[in-house]
């Protein structure tokens, strides 16, 4: 079929002939667009992006650039001025001027360390004229305050007195003594101005005791602040007591390195350390040898005690040589186990006058004499030189 064909029919079917159709031209001369007519959007084209404005910060806020990237200069808008290149920046002193602080930080608290450790000269501390012997050890239950009492119920000069000071929380050292009944001890007179010679308590064999008292927990937890801010706290309480050379001090204490025992080491002119003939007591020895180190007595004697020696026991013997071994003549004595000591304990007696023939007081009394040969040695030859 032709295309006139096609255009004739489709004229034949609307009424109408070919001949009548005719082609109009366009004429785009006179052609105006219609305002109202919204016109085809144009294709997208990638703008670049806008040129953001310089960021002003504050004084106190650090730039990005001096924290990322590398040094860029600074912006012309700031409301501040910033610091000359010549100056360091301020978030960064001098190396040469942090270090050589924290060198003089570091001499100045080793200096302080070592005025600590070595304490004040002699001279420039308040001491008191009595002899002190302290009792410590590394471990408990090895008989501190039984020892503590025998010496003092036996280690007295003439004209002198002994007196016992229990530093030791558990306030045992008086029943040792006989005194049962309950008064006001260290803990009710740790103020600088407290008279300890008032509260001192009568116990056996014209022995003194100064209990350490019964108080709650605040009262002790200010008893131990009062130490660790004041090292001298012990010493100066035991100068105004006003004894005199002829008296003898023995400090009883709690086990370990506590605060306690740490103002009687810098008070005591002899330590004496309690141990028992057991393997975790030989194991602590050095421990206690570095513990020790840390007094700030230079004259100061340390001296080993060995206590509950069960002769009974091929263990306890074999202990007993090991220490002689190890420690020499630092062993000053050695104390057999005697159920003397705990019995008279119970029933409010002194052994050395109820059973003084017993094993325990024999090594008591032997014990005494070897510290006091050791204590009084220089002042008893100074007596004897015409």
């Amino acid at each position: 079929m032709k295309y006139v064909d096609d255009i004739t029919k489709l004229f034949t079917r609307f009424g109408a002939n070919a001949e009548s159709y005719q082609e109009i031209q366009p004429n785009y001369k006179d052609f105006k667009d219609d305002p109202v007519t919204v016109a085809e959007p144009e294709p997208a084209v990638a703008l670049p992006p806008p040129n953001p404005a310089p960021p002003v910060f504050l004084l106190d806020e650090p730039q990005p650039s001096l924290l990322i990237g590398p040094a860029v200069e600074p912006v012309k808008n700031v409301v501040f001025s910033l610091p000359s290149p010549k100056s360091p920046p301020l978030t960064e002193p001098p190396a040469s001027s942090a270090t050589g602080d924290r060198q003089r930080l570091s001499d100045l608290l080793r200096e302080l360390n070592q005025v600590r450790r070595d304490g004040l000269p002699e001279t420039t501390r308040e001491r008191t004229q009595a002899k002190v012997i302290a009792i410590v050890s590394a471990n408990g239950g090895v008989g501190k305050s039984t020892v503590a009492a025998g010496l003092a119920k036996t280690l007295r000069r003439p004209g002198g007195r002994t007196i016992a000071i229990d530093l030791d929380p558990q306030n045992a050292l008086s029943s040792h003594l006989g005194i049962t009944r309950q008064v006001p001890g260290l803990i009710q007179l740790k103020e600088q101005d407290a008279d300890w010679s008032a509260h001192r308590l009568s116990g056996f064999s014209d022995s003194e005791c100064l209990p350490f008292g019964t108080g709650g927990v605040n009262d002790r937890r200010l008893l131990k602040q009062l130490m660790l801010e004041d090292s001298d706290w012990l010493n100066q309480h035991l100068a105004s007591m006003n004894l005199s050379e002829n008296d003898t001090v023995i400090l009883d204490t709690p086990s370990g390195a506590t605060v306690y025992s740490q103002q009687a080491l810098d008070a005591a002119d002899l330590v004496l350390v309690m141990t028992v003939a057991d393997a975790a007591s030989y194991l602590a020895l050095d421990t206690m040898t570095q513990w020790l180190e840390t007094s700030r007595r230079r004259a100061q004697r340390h001296r080993y005690v060995l206590n509950q020696r069960d002769d009974s026991r091929s263990f306890s013997r074999d202990m007993g040589v090991l220490f002689l071994r190890r420690l020499s003549a630092n062993l000053i004595g050695t104390i057999r186990l005697d159920h003397q000591f705990n019995e008279s304990l119970a029933y409010g007696r002194d052994p050395l006058q109820y059973a003084p023939e017993s094993i325990g007081c024999q090594d008591i009394l032997s014990l005494s004499g070897a510290v006091h040969a050791l204590l009084f040695a220089e002042a008893n030859s100074q007596q004897g030189t015409p």
